[in-house]
């Protein structure tokens, strides 16, 4: 449901003899707004490992895997009844750590990542390679280690699609976390400062970690994949009936295949530009029977 957020909540007087003993990093500087000195503070502790306060603001800056948070690993997908645990839990651990009670109500959300976890055994590979051949809308889209992660990507927002089993080994998680990470395709999106807006003006944590904005974020991330065809129905009557057009359908199949293995820019390398055309527009002539060739990611409800 969620990962990674950035939380920030101000004013929150602490203590400095309370921050310096976490042997955190300080570093002391002018403001550039008031010429005054101003000491920033970066901590971090066992259950949340980034932290940052600025005194002068009084500003703290939480960033924390939430289900690593509440249960160590974040292949657990997180439920609606986790999220006040949640907040519940991170008020605990302040108070404990800073002696300071922060309301949820106070926190500011910098970076949402929204994510969720698709079970296909053994397609995972197979999804992230298609995947990798696709081009989102005002995305960049950029491919990892050939069937290992796929990501499109701009200047405020990310969307990732990646093998969790893999990812797990090489982080050298424990045994029993790799174990359930196998056949994980996992979607992880970071949605635009734009989109954080449109469920919260503010951009309150208490708003947007809510499932109305996670059914949103996935249902409006999940449209924009498309499923390309594959061969499916073509047996022996269907080629004996369409036997004068062989030559062109070993040309279509042979064109599909090509397409099934490379990205578009690196397939228009292979043609001159006329040819390209032609290729394009006899596939289309040509109605090989087709099937989708992945099943289509949803969410269970």
């Amino acid at each position: 449901m969620f990962d990674t957020i950035i939380l920030k909540a101000r004013p929150i007087p602490i203590d400095p003899d309370i921050l310096n003993q976490y042997n955190g990093h300080s570093t002391t500087f002018f403001s550039k707004e008031t010429g005054a000195l101003n000491t920033s503070y970066t901590l971090k502790d066992e259950k949340l490992p980034y932290m940052k306060y600025i005194e002068n603001s009084q500003t703290l800056t939480v960033q924390v895997s939430m289900p690593k948070f509440l249960y160590g690993d974040n292949v657990t997908m997180l439920t609606e009844a986790d999220i006040p645990l949640f907040f519940e839990r991170l008020q605990e651990r302040l108070l404990h750590l800073f002696d300071v009670y922060i309301p949820h109500s106070d926190w500011i959300i910098s970076r949402c990542d929204i994510c969720c976890n698709f079970q296909v055994g053994k397609k995972v590979g197979d999804y992230v390679r298609m995947l990798s051949r696709q081009q989102l809308a005002y995305k960049n889209t950029i491919a990892y280690n050939h069937d290992q992660t796929v990501e499109y990507r701009n200047k405020s927002s990310r969307i990732m699609l990646y093998d969790k089993h893999k990812q797990t080994r090489k982080g050298e998680e424990s045994n029993e976390i790799i174990e359930r990470s196998k056949g994980i395709l996992r979607l992880e999106v970071r949605p635009s400062d734009n989109d954080l807006r449109r469920f919260s003006t503010t951009r309150k944590a208490v708003e947007l970690l809510q499932k109305p904005f996670f059914d949103y974020t996935m249902e409006k991330t999940l449209a924009q994949i498309e499923y390309p065809d594959e061969v499916d129905d073509m047996d022996l009557s269907w080629l004996m009936e369409n036997r004068e057009n062989i030559s062109k359908i070993e040309t279509v199949l042979g064109f599909h295949l090509l397409q099934s293995i490379l990205d578009e820019p690196a397939l228009r390398q292979l043609y001159t530009p006329s040819t390209y055309a032609n290729r394009k527009n006899l596939a289309k002539k040509i109605a090989i029977p087709k099937g989708n060739c992945l099943d289509r990611l949803a969410i269970n409800s």
